[in-house]
């Protein structure tokens, strides 16, 4: 029987390895894991490798990339496109699915596939041409391999069992356990920082992506999340699954050398210290800073980039009571999410034309996810990544007041 969280096998004709590169990051930005040959094996890959990579129960899928050269590969025609379709014909959990390269028609792609000696019956498998390597004509192929892959991973897991999810931004994602959704941005920090244009047009989206896509075809499953990743993302993972959702959503927390705890919002709190402080400035435009120093203090840094930042009409200090550099327990991460929220709404209420709030954060990543969740009803806000090596933030996504529903088709306050 198929394991549908394991990875897909993408199968390509190597004289398109751009379009598969594309289409690896494309669906791994997604949370969607991908197999290859020119990655996952030898230097000079052995057929016996890759038909033992088809038989695996771990590979969950097939992506076909059809070009014209697959006609004169003999392994597409008698190994891998065989061996998706005996996976297919014998398991409802291996789902498949076709996609002609630009410039290659559904037909040409039919009559490509028909070179296949043993492809007796490939009518059921979608087919979704790529009509150019832009992330905006790859928005099909996305949603329909990751809404197909969450369908059967809700259908496999026990009831009440997690969906294990993954966002990493850091170089090499790797996890102890193999996560279903593995969202991997670690292309997009390579060269440093995200620019503002790709976290609005390119991450944040593909975050909406999944989690609409986890809240539609997994109803009512719990989501477990963890990974090695900035803060700014995590909050925006937070952000996409807010507690108006009616997800059970957690974020494992690293503990210690190797321990992991789950962090989670509805557990009994205990009191974190977190206190809010403050400065109005309301005659000074409408942006408002939110700074919340748990891990460090991070005016100094922001106040390193005055030159670049809007005039505010206020700023808000969120800081433990024993100041900066303390550790939270899952009940205090519980209840400083509370105090978050509160104080950004009491700020809000003070200085009612606040536009933006622009967010700066020190803390434990768990934190950043917590935050998220509780921000459903708050203005726009501007998140903001800290760079260690230059030692100053960088604006990060844009996360708009968003419409995400209650299930009814509406949003809904958080209470």
């Amino acid at each position: 029987m198929t394991d549908p969280t394991g990875r897909v096998f993408l199968s390509y004709k190597h004289e398109q390895t751009d379009v598969a590169n594309f289409l690896q990051m494309e669906l791994e930005r997604h949370g969607v894991p991908i197999w290859r040959d020119i990655f996952d094996l030898k230097p000079e890959p052995l057929r016996d490798e890759i038909i033992d990579q088809l038989e695996k129960t771990e590979t969950a899928s097939g992506i076909a990339l059809v070009s014209e050269g697959v006609t004169d590969s003999d392994i597409i025609l008698n190994d891998e496109l065989p061996g998706f379709n005996s996976r297919w014909d014998s398991d409802d959990e291996f789902f498949v699915v076709v996609v002609p390269c630009p410039e290659i028609g559904v037909g040409e792609a039919k009559s490509i596939l028909n070179e296949a000696p043993i492809l007796h019956d490939f009518s059921a498998w979608k087919m979704l041409p790529l009509e150019a390597a832009t992330s905006d004509k790859a928005t099909d192929i996305v949603q329909a391999v990751l809404s197909e892959r969450i369908e059967q991973i809700d259908g496999y897991l026990p009831d009440g069992e997690p969906i294990e999810c993954s966002l990493d931004t850091y170089e090499s994602p790797a996890h102890d356990i193999d996560p279903a959704i593995a969202i991997d941005w670690s292309r997009s920090f390579e060269h440093g920082p995200p620019s503002q244009e790709v976290w609005d047009q390119r991450l944040i989206p593909a975050l909406t992506t999944v989690t609409d896509c986890l809240k539609q075809n997994a109803p009512g499953r719990p989501l477990r999340f963890r990974g090695q990743t900035r803060l700014p993302a995590a909050f925006a993972a937070g952000y996409c699954l807010p507690t108006t959702r009616h997800i059970h959503a957690t974020w494992m927390q690293p503990t210690g050398p190797t321990g992991m705890t789950e962090w989670a919002l509805d557990i009994d709190e205990e009191a974190s210290g977190l206190e809010g402080d403050l400065q109005r400035q309301p005659n000074h435009g409408s942006e408002l800073a939110v700074l919340v120093n748990i891990a460090s203090d991070v005016q100094p840094e922001v106040n390193q980039m005055h030159d670049n930042l809007p005039d505010f009409n206020g700023v808000l200090r969120l800081t433990p009571e024993d100041g900066p550099d303390v550790e939270l327990s899952p009940a205090q991460a519980a209840h400083a999410a509370g105090v978050f929220r509160t104080k950004v709404r009491n700020a809000i209420k003070e200085l009612p034309k606040t536009s933006t709030i622009h967010l700066f954060m020190a803390g434990p990543t768990g934190l950043a996810f917590l935050f998220g969740r509780r921000s459903n009803t708050l203005r726009p806000i501007q998140t903001y990544l800290y760079s260690k090596d230059e030692g100053r933030y960088y604006p990060a996504g844009r996360l708009q007041n968003q419409s995400l529903s209650d299930g009814s088709g509406t949003a809904s306050e958080d209470h």
